[in-house]
Protein backbone atom coordinates (compact mmCIF):
# COMPACT_ATOMS: atom_id res chain seq x y z
CA UNK A 1 0.00 0.00 0.00
CA UNK A 2 2.36 2.26 0.93
CA UNK A 3 4.01 1.78 -2.68
CA UNK A 4 1.16 2.10 -4.18
CA UNK A 5 0.13 5.39 -2.46
CA UNK A 6 4.19 6.55 -3.43
CA UNK A 7 3.80 6.09 -6.79
CA UNK A 8 0.63 8.32 -6.94
CA UNK A 9 2.14 11.07 -5.48
CA UNK A 10 5.73 10.56 -7.59
CA UNK A 11 2.92 10.77 -10.70
CA UNK A 12 2.51 14.55 -9.17
CA UNK A 13 6.20 14.82 -8.16
CA UNK A 14 5.33 14.99 -4.54
CA UNK A 15 4.96 12.61 -1.56
CA UNK A 16 2.04 14.34 0.88
CA UNK A 17 -0.84 12.76 2.88
CA UNK A 18 -4.11 12.33 1.96
CA UNK A 19 -6.54 13.67 4.75
CA UNK A 20 -8.47 16.79 4.78
CA UNK A 21 -11.25 18.29 6.52
CA UNK A 22 -15.06 18.34 4.51
CA UNK A 23 -16.20 22.03 3.76
CA UNK A 24 -19.96 21.36 3.97
CA UNK A 25 -21.47 24.85 4.40
CA UNK A 26 -19.57 26.44 1.61
CA UNK A 27 -21.94 28.50 -0.68
CA UNK A 28 -23.41 26.89 -4.17
CA UNK A 29 -21.36 28.31 -7.48
CA UNK A 30 -22.49 31.48 -8.08
CA UNK A 31 -23.90 31.90 -11.84
CA UNK A 32 -21.44 33.91 -14.30
CA UNK A 33 -19.10 32.86 -16.67
CA UNK A 34 -18.89 33.06 -20.16
CA UNK A 35 -22.22 32.27 -22.34
CA UNK A 36 -22.52 28.07 -22.65
CA UNK A 37 -21.55 27.94 -26.49
CA UNK A 38 -17.90 29.56 -25.60
CA UNK A 39 -17.06 26.67 -22.86
CA UNK A 40 -15.89 27.07 -19.41
CA UNK A 41 -14.53 30.16 -18.27
CA UNK A 42 -12.84 29.60 -14.85
CA UNK A 43 -11.50 26.26 -14.63
CA UNK A 44 -9.58 25.06 -11.10
CA UNK A 45 -7.04 22.59 -12.03
CA UNK A 46 -6.83 19.13 -9.26
CA UNK A 47 -3.17 17.91 -11.02
CA UNK A 48 -0.14 18.98 -12.68
CA UNK A 49 -0.79 17.24 -16.05
CA UNK A 50 -3.96 18.51 -16.18
CA UNK A 51 -2.79 22.00 -15.39
CA UNK A 52 0.00 21.68 -17.95
CA UNK A 53 -2.62 20.60 -21.03
CA UNK A 54 -4.54 23.45 -20.04
CA UNK A 55 -1.98 25.54 -20.41
CA UNK A 56 -0.51 24.06 -23.64
CA UNK A 57 -4.01 24.86 -24.73
CA UNK A 58 -4.04 28.44 -24.75
CA UNK A 59 -6.26 28.44 -21.65
CA UNK A 60 -4.06 29.69 -19.28
CA UNK A 61 -6.07 33.11 -18.61
CA UNK A 62 -9.18 30.84 -17.37
CA UNK A 63 -6.74 28.86 -15.09
CA UNK A 64 -8.26 30.17 -11.83
CA UNK A 65 -6.56 27.51 -9.40
CA UNK A 66 -4.38 24.80 -9.28
CA UNK A 67 -2.69 22.34 -6.47
CA UNK A 68 0.68 23.49 -4.49
CA UNK A 69 2.44 20.65 -7.25
CA UNK A 70 1.37 22.70 -10.47
CA UNK A 71 5.25 24.33 -11.46
CA UNK A 72 4.86 24.06 -15.35
CA UNK A 73 4.83 26.27 -16.76
CA UNK A 74 6.09 28.90 -15.05
CA UNK A 75 2.83 30.61 -15.29
CA UNK A 76 1.09 28.45 -13.01
CA UNK A 77 2.97 29.76 -9.71
CA UNK A 78 0.73 32.68 -10.65
CA UNK A 79 -2.31 30.57 -10.11
CA UNK A 80 -4.42 30.50 -6.96
CA UNK A 81 -3.60 27.57 -4.82
CA UNK A 82 -6.41 25.33 -4.09
CA UNK A 83 -4.24 23.01 -1.76
CA UNK A 84 -2.81 19.30 -2.53
CA UNK A 85 -3.24 16.26 -5.38
CA UNK A 86 -5.21 14.23 -2.38
CA UNK A 87 -6.56 16.69 -0.01
CA UNK A 88 -7.52 19.64 -2.00
CA UNK A 89 -9.01 22.94 0.42
CA UNK A 90 -12.47 22.68 -0.51
CA UNK A 91 -13.08 26.43 1.02
CA UNK A 92 -10.23 27.47 -1.61
CA UNK A 93 -11.60 25.69 -4.45
CA UNK A 94 -14.71 27.33 -3.66
CA UNK A 95 -13.59 31.08 -3.26
CA UNK A 96 -11.89 30.71 -7.20
CA UNK A 97 -15.51 30.64 -8.38
CA UNK A 98 -14.72 27.83 -11.46
CA UNK A 99 -17.77 26.99 -13.67
CA UNK A 100 -15.42 23.54 -14.24
CA UNK A 101 -13.07 21.38 -12.34
CA UNK A 102 -10.52 19.21 -14.10
CA UNK A 103 -9.87 16.19 -12.21
CA UNK A 104 -8.59 12.01 -12.68
CA UNK A 105 -10.09 8.64 -12.30
CA UNK A 106 -8.27 8.31 -9.11
CA UNK A 107 -9.83 11.54 -7.66
CA UNK A 108 -13.40 9.58 -7.20
CA UNK A 109 -13.49 11.01 -3.52
CA UNK A 110 -12.85 14.61 -4.29
CA UNK A 111 -15.28 14.88 -6.91
CA UNK A 112 -18.21 13.55 -4.82
CA UNK A 113 -17.63 16.37 -2.71
CA UNK A 114 -17.38 18.57 -5.73
CA UNK A 115 -20.75 17.52 -6.97
CA UNK A 116 -21.86 18.16 -3.39
CA UNK A 117 -20.81 21.94 -3.28
CA UNK A 118 -22.57 22.09 -6.32
CA UNK A 119 -19.77 22.80 -8.78
CA UNK A 120 -19.03 20.73 -12.17
CA UNK A 121 -16.19 18.04 -12.03
CA UNK A 122 -14.47 16.98 -15.21
CA UNK A 123 -12.62 14.11 -15.80
CA UNK A 124 -9.73 12.85 -17.83
CA UNK A 125 -7.56 9.41 -17.85
CA UNK A 126 -3.64 10.68 -17.84
CA UNK A 127 -2.74 6.55 -17.16
CA UNK A 128 -1.96 5.77 -20.68
CA UNK A 129 -0.90 7.37 -23.76
CA UNK A 130 -4.38 7.50 -25.37
CA UNK A 131 -5.91 8.76 -22.56
CA UNK A 132 -3.58 11.86 -22.34
CA UNK A 133 -4.07 12.62 -26.04
CA UNK A 134 -8.11 12.05 -25.88
CA UNK A 135 -8.06 14.51 -22.58
CA UNK A 136 -6.83 17.18 -24.89
CA UNK A 137 -10.11 16.85 -27.15
CA UNK A 138 -12.40 16.61 -24.00
CA UNK A 139 -10.90 19.55 -21.92
CA UNK A 140 -10.80 21.68 -25.24
CA UNK A 141 -14.37 20.94 -26.12
CA UNK A 142 -15.57 21.79 -22.61
CA UNK A 143 -13.70 24.93 -22.59
CA UNK A 144 -15.03 25.53 -26.33
CA UNK A 145 -11.99 25.20 -28.08
CA UNK A 146 -12.49 22.34 -30.07
CA UNK A 147 -10.54 23.42 -33.10
CA UNK A 148 -7.51 24.26 -31.14
CA UNK A 149 -7.55 21.28 -29.20
CA UNK A 150 -7.51 19.23 -32.45
CA UNK A 151 -4.77 20.86 -33.55
CA UNK A 152 -2.78 20.86 -30.77
CA UNK A 153 -3.28 17.41 -29.96
CA UNK A 154 -2.36 16.79 -34.37
CA UNK A 155 0.61 18.13 -33.38
CA UNK A 156 1.43 16.14 -30.50
CA UNK A 157 0.22 12.94 -32.04
CA UNK A 158 2.19 13.62 -35.17
CA UNK A 159 5.85 14.10 -32.97
CA UNK A 160 4.83 10.50 -31.55
CA UNK A 161 4.34 9.00 -34.50
CA UNK A 162 7.29 10.03 -36.41
CA UNK A 163 9.20 8.78 -33.07
CA UNK A 164 7.60 5.23 -33.75
CA UNK A 165 7.76 5.19 -37.16
CA UNK A 166 12.06 5.77 -36.78
CA UNK A 167 12.21 3.20 -34.53
CA UNK A 168 10.29 0.29 -36.16
CA UNK A 169 12.68 -1.41 -38.07
CA UNK A 170 15.38 -1.38 -34.59
CA UNK A 171 16.43 -4.26 -32.41
CA UNK A 172 13.84 -4.08 -29.89
CA UNK A 173 15.76 -4.11 -27.02
CA UNK A 174 14.59 -4.87 -23.32
CA UNK A 175 13.81 -1.67 -20.77
CA UNK A 176 13.05 -1.75 -17.80
CA UNK A 177 11.76 2.02 -16.77
CA UNK A 178 12.66 2.88 -12.83
CA UNK A 179 11.67 5.59 -10.60
CA UNK A 180 14.40 6.67 -8.69
CA UNK A 181 14.41 5.84 -5.06
CA UNK A 182 11.74 8.45 -4.20
CA UNK A 183 9.66 6.20 -2.27
CA UNK A 184 12.11 6.65 0.51
CA UNK A 185 14.45 3.98 -0.07
CA UNK A 186 18.11 5.60 -0.24
CA UNK A 187 19.61 2.09 -0.75
CA UNK A 188 19.37 0.39 -3.63
CA UNK A 189 17.74 -2.83 -2.09
CA UNK A 190 14.27 -2.23 -3.10
CA UNK A 191 13.57 -0.54 -6.58
CA UNK A 192 10.33 0.98 -8.04
CA UNK A 193 9.70 -0.20 -11.70
CA UNK A 194 6.86 0.66 -14.47
CA UNK A 195 4.72 -2.43 -15.17
CA UNK A 196 2.69 -3.10 -17.99
CA UNK A 197 -0.21 -1.03 -19.46
CA UNK A 198 0.74 2.42 -18.02
CA UNK A 199 1.59 5.60 -19.93
CA UNK A 200 5.23 4.60 -19.44
CA UNK A 201 4.59 0.87 -21.06
CA UNK A 202 3.12 2.69 -24.20
CA UNK A 203 6.53 5.02 -24.33
CA UNK A 204 8.73 1.80 -23.81
CA UNK A 205 6.90 0.86 -27.33
CA UNK A 206 6.61 3.64 -29.41
CA UNK A 207 9.95 4.39 -28.66
CA UNK A 208 11.50 0.99 -30.33
CA UNK A 209 11.90 -1.01 -26.55
CA UNK A 210 9.86 -3.77 -24.79
CA UNK A 211 8.95 -3.51 -21.08
CA UNK A 212 11.38 -5.86 -19.36
CA UNK A 213 8.99 -6.53 -16.75
CA UNK A 214 6.36 -8.67 -18.16
CA UNK A 215 4.30 -9.10 -14.93
CA UNK A 216 0.69 -7.48 -14.25
CA UNK A 217 1.86 -4.91 -11.49
CA UNK A 218 1.78 -1.54 -12.51
CA UNK A 219 4.50 -0.51 -10.27
CA UNK A 220 6.30 -3.42 -8.97
CA UNK A 221 8.57 -2.80 -6.22
CA UNK A 222 11.92 -4.82 -6.96
CA UNK A 223 14.63 -6.19 -4.60
CA UNK A 224 18.15 -6.17 -7.04
CA UNK A 225 17.51 -10.01 -7.89
CA UNK A 226 14.04 -9.09 -9.24
CA UNK A 227 15.97 -6.07 -11.46
CA UNK A 228 18.07 -9.25 -12.75
CA UNK A 229 15.86 -11.76 -13.55
CA UNK A 230 13.80 -9.15 -15.87
CA UNK A 231 17.24 -9.39 -17.62
CA UNK A 232 17.07 -5.54 -18.93
CA UNK A 233 19.35 -3.97 -22.18
CA UNK A 234 18.96 -0.90 -20.80
CA UNK A 235 17.70 0.66 -17.75
CA UNK A 236 16.25 3.92 -17.41
CA UNK A 237 16.02 5.41 -14.24
CA UNK A 238 14.05 8.46 -13.77
CA UNK A 239 15.08 11.17 -11.08
CA UNK A 240 12.26 14.34 -10.94
CA UNK A 241 13.87 15.95 -8.34
CA UNK A 242 17.46 14.73 -9.14
CA UNK A 243 19.10 18.51 -8.59
CA UNK A 244 17.07 19.12 -5.48
CA UNK A 245 18.60 16.29 -3.69
CA UNK A 246 21.82 17.22 -4.79
CA UNK A 247 22.08 14.52 -7.05
CA UNK A 248 24.12 14.22 -10.58
CA UNK A 249 23.42 11.66 -13.22
CA UNK A 250 26.71 10.03 -12.99
CA UNK A 251 26.55 9.71 -9.67
CA UNK A 252 23.09 7.62 -9.97
CA UNK A 253 24.86 5.63 -12.83
CA UNK A 254 27.72 4.80 -10.37
CA UNK A 255 25.02 3.46 -8.36
CA UNK A 256 23.33 1.10 -10.99
CA UNK A 257 27.05 -0.36 -11.62
CA UNK A 258 27.61 -1.04 -7.75
CA UNK A 259 25.08 -3.48 -7.81
CA UNK A 260 26.73 -7.26 -8.60
CA UNK A 261 25.41 -8.58 -11.83
CA UNK A 262 23.91 -5.57 -13.63
CA UNK A 263 25.35 -4.74 -16.99
CA UNK A 264 22.58 -3.01 -18.67
CA UNK A 265 23.24 0.67 -20.28
CA UNK A 266 21.76 3.00 -16.96
CA UNK A 267 20.06 6.04 -18.92
CA UNK A 268 19.42 8.73 -15.83
CA UNK A 269 16.23 11.24 -16.73
CA UNK A 270 16.40 13.92 -14.14
CA UNK A 271 13.55 16.67 -14.96
CA UNK A 272 10.19 17.13 -13.43
CA UNK A 273 8.31 16.14 -16.53
CA UNK A 274 9.37 12.49 -16.44
CA UNK A 275 6.95 11.86 -13.68
CA UNK A 276 4.07 14.29 -15.33
CA UNK A 277 1.55 12.95 -18.10
CA UNK A 278 0.94 15.47 -19.63
CA UNK A 279 1.69 17.45 -23.20
CA UNK A 280 5.40 17.07 -21.91
CA UNK A 281 5.28 13.19 -22.78
CA UNK A 282 7.07 13.82 -26.40
CA UNK A 283 10.25 15.33 -24.41
CA UNK A 284 10.29 11.72 -22.23
CA UNK A 285 9.74 9.72 -25.13
CA UNK A 286 12.67 11.48 -27.38
CA UNK A 287 14.92 11.14 -24.39
CA UNK A 288 13.52 7.51 -24.19
CA UNK A 289 14.55 7.10 -27.61
CA UNK A 290 17.88 8.14 -27.39
CA UNK A 291 18.43 6.35 -24.43
CA UNK A 292 17.44 2.76 -26.39
CA UNK A 293 19.02 3.23 -29.22
CA UNK A 294 22.38 5.91 -29.25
Amino acid sequence: MRTRRWILCAIVVAAFGGSYALKRSLAKRPEGGLPPERGASRVVSLAPSTTEVLFALGLGDRVVGVTSYCTFPPEALTKARVGGYYDPNYEAVVAARPDLVVTLPEHEEIRQELVKLGLKPLTVDHTTVRGILASFTTIGAACGIPDRAAGVRSELDARMKRIADRTAGRPRRRVLVTLGTMAGEESMTRITACGRGGFYDDLIGLAGGVNAFDGDIAYPALSVEGVLATKPDVIIDLWPDMKERGMDADAIRRRWKGLLGVTARVCVIGESHSVVPGPRIVLLLEEMERAIHD
